[in-house]
């Protein structure tokens, strides 16, 4: 392999400035990377068969029938079995239910009145999936009681009814295999939030480690940049390929940083701290062996996809696309960024000795 450094090597660092703008406008405006419905709250469905169903069929019965909001409905298929995969985030009248209910109960005492007109409209929603007898003679307080046994009711209806339509639509009767999970929005946002704190302090940590080994900011601070720029390369893919931010990848995510330290780690060691050969000679070497560590990587991460894609294993198949998608973006930052910075910070370093 020839040498890619012998030459103008600084002209390398226009790809990964041009690409990184690109991984923004992909993670924050189109198509934009979405939460899970673990982060978010909400309802995931799997459904598994022994025969194909399409996601197509389903889709117009649900909203003809329930208003059910981010419904996303998709299709997975292996040699073994066929599934259906089902997740929205609510369903608006229940959710309408259950805020009328809210403020029924928070305005209970200091005002009854409007506490039995709250509780009222709360059960005028849950009267769309079940029989409740006329609450409007009751008193606020019972009103109130009313309204949370009438809407205890309509999410039990509505989840059997959920389930049966699922049935009836795919004429699946008792081999209905059914996986749900549901998640409130005040745990999916603790949940998003410790993810978040988790990265953030694992990120910093990173840093303070790597600027206490080499105690010299340039180098440094191109590690930091390349460990920046992997993260946002499997933000962005994950945005087009619709994987979501969840806690499946915000762990894959933190994976990424190691293996991405780990091949700027050996790149900056050999062209700092070695003398053997010229630095360029040293940041060739050192290509070969980090390009031949990554595509060991590669190879594993790409053998974890096709098994969990055949076994509809969803986590799995999720975090080995993540750190696919970063190790791709590794090779760029590394070889077409490191690289041609260290170059260029030891050259003028060693000229001006």
């Amino acid at each position: 392999m020839n040498n890619l450094y012998l030459g103008d090597y600084k002209r390398y660092l226009l790809v990964p400035a041009v690409l990184f703008v690109i991984f923004l406008f992909l993670i924050f405006i189109v198509p934009g990377v979405t939460q899970g419905i673990d982060l978010k709250g909400g309802t995931s469905i799997i459904v598994r068969s022994d025969s194909e169903l399409n996601s197509d069929l389903l889709k117009p019965v649900l909203e003809e029938k329930y208003d059910l909001a981010e419904l996303q409905l998709g299709s997975v298929s292996s040699p073994n079995s066929f599934g259906l995969f089902l997740q929205f985030s609510e369903n608006s009248d229940i959710a309408a239910a259950q805020n009328l209910l809210d403020q029924a109960n928070d305005s209970l005492e200091s005002n009854p009145e409007n506490a039995k007109q709250f509780a009222l409209e709360s059960i005028s929603y849950s009267q769309k999936f079940t029989q409740i007898e006329d609450a409007s003679g009751l008193s606020a307080q019972q009103t109130v009681t009313a309204a949370d046994y009438a809407l205890t009711k309509a999410e039990e209806t509505f989840n059997k009814e959920l389930q049966e339509t699922i049935s009836e639509t795919y004429n699946l009767g008792s081999e209905l295999k059914f996986q749900k999970r549901e998640i409130g929005p005040s745990l999916g946002e603790n949940f998003f939030s410790t993810g978040i704190t988790v990265a953030i302090v694992g990120l910093i940590l990173v840093i303070i480690v790597v600027f206490l080994f080499f105690r010299e900011f340039v180098p440094s601070a191109a590690i930091v940049l390349a460990v920046l720029f992997d993260i946002a390369g499997a933000l962005a893919l994950m945005s087009i390929f619709g994987i979501p931010l969840s806690l499946a990848t915000i762990p894959a995510l933190l994976m990424l940083i190691g293996y991405s330290v780990d091949t700027d780690l050996m790149l900056t060691t050999r062209l700092m701290k070695r003398r053997e050969g010229t630095v360029r000679e040293r940041a060739h070497e050192s290509m070969i062996t980090g390009l031949t560590m990554t595509l060991t990587t590669l190879a594993a991460l790409t053998s974890m996809i096709v098994l969990s894609y055949f076994g509809q294993i969803q986590v799995i198949y999720e975090i080995s696309a993540v750190l696919l998608f970063g190790l791709f973006a590794d090779i760029i930052s590394t070889w077409l960024m490191n690289a041609p910075m260290l170059l260029w910070y030891v050259e003028k370093k060693e000229g001006s000795q």
